[in-house]
């Protein structure tokens, strides 16, 4: 296979940076002395590590609400008078919820309701008269509602819709907006049910590698209070509505309420990392100069029950994502999707052909190294060699996009892997040392061929001369 390199495969790779030599401390002959440069340094780069988490967990700034035990605590021991809790108003208090307050007032859940003495509105549908409102609306567009007994405490979702006043005030298993959010057309639900997210921990419990450190990207729990000592055998919940939604998120700036400045940046937040770069090959990326959003792709649905609604399966339908009207390839889906399929074909072919080849070339460099006096030098470098090979190739598989992320990027560098690759096996045959003194490898099989060929010839020689 004739393949351009165009640039090493290590450049791809990531690798730790060197400490440099200076220490904190150094010592003469007599006694140590403190180099107060370096621990001036030393100071000033954990305060750096300070403004680095307070700008937020990933240190990008991404503003992701967090939820501690101060808060909890706080409430614990000096709940306010709240009243019956049917008042978002009680919640403000002196110095409590107002930016809350604030942020909700201004969302759907707040305004979408209003009435007067004989009908109720619910957004711009047609007015209800209250005895229909109660008997088939407010389950959803009021707080509290109480089946048995037809009565609710206050139009729209207010405070105690979500929060109680007994700990944990609040729960993130979805639960309170799955009753909601289902009907009328909107399908998030049902979408995010049958998602990758609904079942982050399912599949993590049963992978090979899971660990505690996981659980900040594969648990609602994690992800909010972005802690990494969970179990991940433990009562937690998968990535649920809360995890990427936020409902005390400013409405204004934030229409989807989501916690981070987009879309786009937060899915960044859990999809990078060497097991799931799909976030990082993307950047840099052909829909990325376009200012194509993950979503614009992964979330796009025709159709529904307003343009709020996306796919919350995330599974990407190239016939209807790449024909959307804007600022996509509409009348060119055609040409859009058969270059999807042939990069995605060309990756699987280029990754299957390197693999084989790495394989094959591993088994030979190990029953070499199993033999008395193998040159154990040369074989580590060129399993080294072997390894990171195909690691390239798993890194850009796990991307999951099969090259089409970025596909400039995807095959410069697994094509860079596969000439690595190649340059270690040539290196691998032109150092190998001779078995003995004086004869090649090659040399050791005519000789020994010819010399079997004769012993063989010998005996049936002997063979012959007998039966005459």
């Amino acid at each position: 296979m004739n393949m351009l390199k165009l640039r090493s495969a290590r450049d791809f790779l990531l690798k730790p940076k060197e400490f440099g030599e200076k220490s904190m401390v150094y010592y003469t002959d007599e006694t140590p002395v403190v180099n107060k440069r370096a621990v001036a340094g030393y100071y000033l780069f954990l305060v750096l590590i300070g403004f680095a988490i307070l700008l937020g967990p990933t240190g990008s700034g991404i503003p992701i609400t967090l939820w501690g035990d101060r808060t909890r605590e706080a409430h614990e021991l000096a709940t306010p008078d709240m009243g019956d809790f049917t008042d978002p108003e009680s919640c403000i208090g002196a110095t409590c919820h107002t930016d809350e307050f604030d942020y909700w007032n201004a969302t759907g859940h707040a305004t979408h309701v209003t009435s007067n003495s004989t009908y109720v509105f619910i957004g711009t549908h047609a007015e209800r008269a209250w005895a229909d409102f109660n008997a088939t609306c407010a389950q959803c567009h009021a707080t509290n509602w109480d089946n048995a007994t037809d009565s609710h405490d206050g139009l729209g979702i207010q405070c105690g819709s979500c929060h109680d006043l007994t700990s944990p005030y609040y729960s993130v298993d979805g639960d309170d907006c799955a009753s909601c959010h289902v009907g009328h057309g909107d399908g998030v639900v049902d979408d995010w049910s049958n998602s990758a997210h609904a079942n982050s921990l399912t599949d993590l419990r049963t992978s090979s590698h899971a660990g505690s450190s996981c659980m900040h990207c594969m648990s609602t729990e994690g992800f909010i209070d972005q802690a990494t000592d969970f179990d991940p055998t433990g009562d937690f919940n998968p990535l649920t509505c809360p995890a990427c939604h936020s409902s005390h998120s400013n409405y204004s700036s934030n229409p989807g309420q989501i916690r981070a400045v987009n879309a786009t940046e937060l899915c960044a937040i859990c999809h990078v990392g060497s097991h799931h770069p799909s976030a990082t090959v993307w950047r840099g990326g052909p829909h990325d100069l376009a200012d194509v959003e993950c979503i614009d792709c992964h979330g796009w649905q025709p159709g529904g029950y307003g343009s709020a609604y996306i796919n919350h399966t995330f599974a990407v339908d190239p016939e209807v994502a790449c024909a959307q009207s804007t600022a996509c390839h509409e009348g060119h889906e055609d040409w859009a999707i058969n270059q999807l399929e042939e990069i995605q074909s060309a990756f699987h072919d280029l990754v299957e052909e390197l693999e084989t080849e790495a394989t094959a070339f591993e088994a030979i460099v190990e029953a070499y190294n199993a033999t008395v006096g193998a040159n154990y030098t040369l074989t580590s470098y060129v399993l080294d060699e072997v390894e990171t090979a195909v690691g390239v190739a798993h890194y850009y598989g796990y991307d999951r996009s099969d090259g089409f992320h970025d596909p400039m990027e995807t095959f410069e560098a697994v094509n860079g892997a596969f000439r690595d690759l190649l340059d270690a096996k040539a290196f691998y045959y032109e150092n190998l040392p001779a078995p003995a003194a004086g004869f090649s490898a090659d040399t050791l099989i005519i000789v020994g061929g010819a010399a079997g060929g004769i012993v063989v010839g010998l005996l049936l020689g002997v063979l012959v001369g007998r039966r005459r």
